[in-house]
């Protein structure tokens, strides 16, 4: 109990760290573009997060989010996504947009790269173990495959990894990944949208709380899924 203890706040550290590190560079961009009317309002930190979330800023991130998970990237884009539901932002459905975009991009430079496996073992929760139960996958089902992906646990890189080396045809591979992780998108959004009735309040006036504590389920079900492949 004591290590795995320790190893939920090391591995929530990491986390909570690296999402902050993403988010930063296109925080300041927004900040600096509407610094005379953030500092005039002086918005709350809801006020001001559901504000970036209807910025450009926002919709680069969301495709820059999507494209570096399909190739070294180790959180999930919906895991953003999900958040934003809950916000009082105009047209959420076009984020998906924006999702479907990166992941394009970061397919296509994930099978065009073809990082040494070396090196894709090198990047967080990623296992070995992963790699062989995808070739599996992609052996017994060709690359319908890919469709595992969502609720796996396995990181789409390790799916892009794979698909060069089987032969696909890469676009139509596309195609099908595309369609795989907006499945998941699609039934978490149907359970979020029957909910916002009831949580939206609640959350707009927690949001700050509800992303830790989505950050420290997100950790867990990462130490979940390391037990399993590692």
């Amino acid at each position: 109990m004591v290590d795995y203890l320790f190893g939920l706040i090391g591995n929530f550290l990491l986390v909570f760290g690296s999402i902050s590190a993403f988010f930063i560079p296109f925080v300041l961009i927004f900040w600096w573009r509407h610094r005379r009317a953030i500092a005039a309002k002086k918005p709350s930190f809801n006020q001001f997060a559901e504000q970036f979330f209807m910025s450009k800023e926002s919709n680069v991130l969301i495709a820059s989010w999507a494209a570096a998970e399909a190739f070294i990237w180790f959180v999930l884009p919906e895991f953003l996504l999900f958040l934003v539901i809950f916000m009082k932002v105009r047209h959420k459905f076009d984020l998906l947009k924006f999702d479907i975009i990166g992941t394009v991009i970061g397919t296509v430079i994930g099978i065009l790269w073809h990082a040494p496996t070396e090196f894709l073992l090198k990047l967080p929760f990623v296992y070995q173990d992963m790699l062989d139960q995808v070739h599996t996958w992609f052996s017994e089902w060709g690359m319908w495959g890919v469709f595992f992906q969502p609720f796996s646990g396995v990181p789409f890189k390790v799916f892009n990894h794979q698909a060069l080396d089987f032969g696909f045809f890469i676009p139509f591979f596309i195609v099908l990944a595309v369609l795989a992780r907006m499945l998941r998108y699609f039934v978490a959004y149907e359970i979020t949208r029957a909910l916002f009735p009831f949580l939206h309040s609640f959350v707009r006036k927690h949001y700050g709380i509800l992303f830790i504590l989505a950050v420290l389920i997100f950790t867990m079900l990462l130490m979940r899924v390391s037990q399993i492949y590692a």
